[in-house]
């Protein structure tokens, strides 16, 4: 059985950083230095996770971590009022059976609840799994990019963005 819940701190922090770490790994190649990716270990996260445990969102299925996602008040000025998927990952083999669009949803609702107007996020440009995955979820493109240092280069990303009053996410 899935669940989706908001971490808590008694949760398996390994188990939700191994998720980020094999997500990585997954994701990215081809996208972020080999070298890079090579390197990462799942206690890499386990710090970030650990700061705030509320802000990310776990998905269970029989008790086994799947999936992970943070969510948080938007970064950028410009979307004040949105909230922010800063990520969302799911374990390599876990992909294409409903699960992502689940978290997804549970991140989007969260949003919602907070009575936010919009939800942004900032996908790796190559990444046109993540891009066919947001704009099925109802995501646009909303023309901004930026470049973040990962992996010692600086990498291009472009911004997704959904108006909750149109996402029907109350639903």
């Amino acid at each position: 059985m899935l669940t989706i819940r908001p971490m808590t701190p008694a949760d398996d922090f390994a188990a939700v950083a191994q998720v980020y770490a094999d997500s990585w790994k997954h994701a990215y190649q081809g996208l972020v230095p080999q070298r890079y990716l090579d390197k990462l270990r799942p206690e890499s996260w386990i710090g970030l996770l650990k700061a705030d445990p509320e802000a990310n969102w776990i998905a269970l299925l029989d008790d086994r971590v799947i999936g992970a996602a943070y969510v948080s008040y938007a970064r950028d000025e410009a979307r004040q009022g949105f909230g922010e998927i800063v990520s969302l990952y799911l374990l390599p083999e876990m992909i294409g059976k409903g699960y992502g669009r689940l978290l997804w949803q549970a991140a989007v609702e969260h949003c919602h609840q907070q009575g936010l107007s919009g939800v942004c996020l900032w996908v790796l440009m190559g990444n046109d799994p993540a891009c066919r995955f947001y704009q099925r979820m109802g995501m646009q493109p909303s023309g901004r990019t930026k470049t973040e240092a990962i992996g010692g280069e600086m990498l291009p990303l472009k911004e997704y963005i959904l108006l909750l009053e149109d996402s029907g996410a109350s639903n």
